[in-house]
C-alpha cells in the first residue's frame, strides 16, 4: 500500500530520534526484511489502522463522524465559544484524550481553539503525525480499508473499494482556525501519566472523550483525571459506549490477567459526580465506528452524550475564603 510504504519511508534515516526510527528495509547483511514474519497482533492493529483512516479521514465517513463529533462540538461551542478575532483574549484550551489519528482535534482547532490530543498507541501515533503533517492536499492517497475482511460483502468490488483519505489536508484547516486563534498539538503517552501531574492540574477549559473512558483498566482513573485537569467550571464532555476493552484482557496480552473495572452508565455518572463532576446532560444517541457502509453486517452503538461541569471544591473554598478574611 503507497500509503504505508510512503509513512514508514518518513520514519527511516539518523535524523529521525530512536524511538519513532524505522528499520531500513533491509537488514545490514543485505538480507530482506519482507521474509520477516510479523505477529498476528501486530496484523491486526495495522487493519484497525486503515479502518480507523477511512473513519476520520475520508467523505465517504463524513456520517458517522457526525454523529460523534457532532454533538461534541456542538456542546463545545455553546459553553465555551472561542473568543472572535477582535478579542484580544487567549481561547479556551481543549484536551481530547484518545485522539486516535486526530481528526477531532483538528476539528476543535480549526473552530478556534487550543486542542491538544493524548494518544498513547504507538501506531495510531505514527499515522496521526504523518497524515497532519505532510498532507499535502485533499484525497492524496488510496486506501483499501476492506480488503482484509472476506465476510458480508455483497461484492467482490466492495471489499475492493478505494477510500481517498484526507478529504480535507490539516495544512489548509488549521490555517483557517489560525486566523482566529485556534493551534493543536499532539501528546504520547498514557492518559493519567501524562495529565496527572502537577502542571495540569486545573489547566484545562473543556476535556473532550470520544469512544474513550471504556478503553481504562479502571474508568474511575480516568474521572480522577479529567477532573483535576478541569478548572473550576470546566466542561467533560463525553460521547461513546462502555466497551470495556480490558473486559477479555486475556486475549490482548495472553495469559496474563489484566485489572478491568467494568460500570454500568449509573455508575459512571455517581463517580464522576464523586469526584467532582457534575452532569448536567445525559442523553443517549446511535453511531457507528469504523463502519463499512456497503456491508451486510452493520454495528451500531447506541452511546451515552456525558456532559459534566467541573465543582469548586467546597472544603477548598472555604479554606480560602477564610484565608482571605484573616488580618
Amino acid at each position: 500500500d503507497k500509503f504505508l510504504s510512503d509513512m514508514l519511508a518518513t520514519y527511516m534515516g539518523d535524523d529521525v530520534p530512536p524511538h519513532l526510527r524505522v528499520p531500513p528495509a533491509e537488514k545490514p547483511d543485505g538480507v530482506s526484511r519482507a521474509l520477516h514474519r510479523v505477529a498476528p497482533v501486530d496484523v491486526e492493529k495495522v487493519r484497525y489502522v486503515l479502518k480507523n483512516l477511512a473513519r476520520d479521514w475520508s467523505a465517504e465517513a463524513a456520517g458517522e463522524r457526525e454523529q460523534s463529533h457532532g454533538p461534541i462540538i456542538r456542546e463545545l461551542t455553546a459553553r465555551h465559544p472561542p473568543p472572535g478575532p477582535e478579542r484580544d483574549v487567549y481561547p479556551p484550551r481543549v484536551l481530547v484524550p484518545g485522539a486516535g489519528l486526530g481528526r477531532l482535534v483538528m476539528e476543535i482547532a480549526r473552530r478556534g481553539y487550543q486542542a491538544e490530543g493524548n494518544e498513547f498507541s504507538y501506531y495510531m501515533l505514527l499515522t496521526s503525525s504523518y497524515i497532519l503533517n505532510h498532507a499535502s492536499r485533499a484525497n492524496e492517497w488510496i486506501i483499501h480499508p476492506w480488503v482484509h475482511s472476506n465476510c458480508n460483502h455483497q461484492s467482490d468490488a466492495d471489499q475492493l473499494a478505494e477510500v481517498h483519505v484526507p478529504d480535507v489536508p490539516a495544512c489548509d484547516a488549521i490555517v483557517d482556525g489560525a486566523r482566529v486563534g485556534g493551534s493543536m498539538s499532539m501528546c504520547a503517552g498514557d492518559f493519567v501519566e501524562c495529565y496527572g501531574d502537577e502542571q495540569n492540574v486545573s489547566a484545562w477549559d473543556a476535556v473532550c472523550t470520544c469512544f474513550f473512558i471504556d478503553t481504562a483498566h479502571n474508568v474511575v482513573e480516568y474521572l480522577e483525571t479529567i477532573a483535576s485537569c478541569l478548572r473550576p467550571g470546566g466542561t467533560w464532555i463525553n460521547f461513546g459506549p462502555l466497551l470495556y476493552h480490558w473486559a477479555e484482557g486475556a486475549g490482548y496480552v495472553g495469559d496474563t490477567e489484566e485489572l478491568s473495572v467494568e460500570m454500568s452508565l449509573d455508575d459512571v455518572c455517581v463517580a464522576a459526580e464523586s469526584v467532582g463532576l457534575k452532569i448536567e446532560t445525559r442523553e443517549m444517541a446511535e453511531a457507528r465506528y469504523t463502519s463499512d457502509a456497503r456491508s451486510m453486517l452493520q454495528t451500531v452503538y447506541n452511546c451515552a452524550l456525558l456532559v459534566a461541569v467541573k465543582v469548586e471544591d467546597e472544603g477548598k473554598g472555604e479554606g480560602e475564603s477564610k484565608a482571605k478574611a484573616s488580618p
